[in-house]
């Protein structure tokens, strides 16, 4: 589940602010303290194996994005595009370069739309459409100097779910329907450095509600991907709400199935960026976990899922109403992904909950 927002344009300020990073501190220690979490809300948000129906547009939703990501597991070099419709109909860009600064754009693009049909959004800037004939998405982008054009071959399906519901009654649902692909195509950057996709790796996901991203009632949410060196993705999506208590769920995306179940969440390793502090290290685990089908969850059991997403490329925005990280990170050797942890104001100010 990936989370973006009417904050978007907070974001962008952001990231013209200066960014720093302190070494690990115990979390007595840390200043500001931990935005922890209070505990674990288990109870069942409906869900299913995610389907290209999932992926159209929402009328009515106060907040829907499109999300893409792609991502060298050899250099850790990221390219990510969002299309929002609503709040606002804009668009924003994030490129991390194999060396030298991370960057977040604000992209000039005529207003995104999106189908109530089938699985397509974009503007003049780009845009991420299913093919049915190929069972792939394509994506496109040409803006700020940038040109991408990559099909997320082989793709792996992973959930819907939601809605999660949370303070002020909000609403949230979203959709994986690309968990980890195989991209064929290019990334050529502003200085003419043309790169074959082959060996990359590309994720697709979409989020609508009733919900308000920078409304200051609920604390923020936690969202992380991997993919695996095995082609597989593992995932983690969910709310945090008012009083701390995540809701939220684990999975592991396969090609022969997608299993996942409502998630324990721990968070450990933390460290401080300017007046921020984030968990380098976030475990997510179940005893008793579930097979997604396209209508819902299977009733059988399957054995637990435990995973833990470790940062190991922080970069950290803060717009003051929402600090919000878009951390290169991995769960175990060869894999690579990214994570968030998101804070609202209050609930940094008062050190967690």
């Amino acid at each position: 589940m990936k989370l973006r927002h009417n904050g978007v344009v907070a974001m962008i300020a952001a990231a013209a602010l200066s960014l720093f990073f302190l070494p690990p501190a115990a979390a007595q220690d840390l200043v500001p303290p931990p935005t922890d979490i209070t505990g674990s809300d288990l109870t069942q948000v409906p869900g299913h194996l995610a389907q290209p129906a999932d992926d159209v547009a929402h009328p009515g939703s106060a907040t829907e994005w499109w999300y893409v990501h792609l991502m060298d597991p050899r250099t850790g070099r990221t390219f990510i595009a969002l299309f929002f419709t609503s709040p606002a109909p804009i668009t924003a860009m994030f490129y991390y370069p194999e060396n030298g600064p991370k960057a977040v754009l604000p992209v000039a693009a005529t207003p995104t739309t999106a189908s109530t049909a089938t699985p397509s959004a974009g503007n003049s800037a780009g845009s991420i459409d299913y093919d049915p004939v190929r069972g792939a998405y394509h994506f496109v982008f040409h803006a700020n100097g940038f040109d991408v054009d990559a099909w997320l071959d082989q793709p792996v399906t992973g959930l819907t779910g939601g809605p999660i519901r949370y303070d002020g009654g909000q609403e949230m649902y979203w959709t994986s329907p690309v968990a980890t692909s195989h991209p064929t195509g290019h990334l050529r950057t502003p200085d003419g450095q043309d790169t074959d996709l082959a060996g990359w790796r590309g994720y697709h996901d979409h989020n609508w509600g009733s919900f308000n991203v920078v409304d200051q009632r609920y604390s923020g949410w936690e969202w992380a991907v991997s993919h695996e060196p095995d082609g597989s993705a593992s995932l983690l999506g969910g709310v945090v709400k008012g009083d701390g208590v995540w809701q939220g769920v684990v999975a592991h995306a396969t090609p022969d199935a997608v299993i996942g179940c409502m998630a324990t969440l721990r968070l450990s390793d933390w460290r401080v960026s300017g007046a921020y502090s984030y968990p380098a290290s976030e475990n997510a685990s179940c005893t008793d976990a579930k097979k997604g089908t396209p209508t819902g969850w299977e009733p059988e059991p399957y054995p637990g899922l435990d995973y833990t997403f470790h940062v190991t490329d922080p970069f950290v925005l803060d717009s003051g109403l929402l600090a919000l990280p878009e951390s290169v990170g991995r769960t175990g050797p060869g894999s690579i992904g990214l994570v968030e942890h998101i804070r609202t104001l209050p609930s940094r100010l008062g050190g967690g909950q």
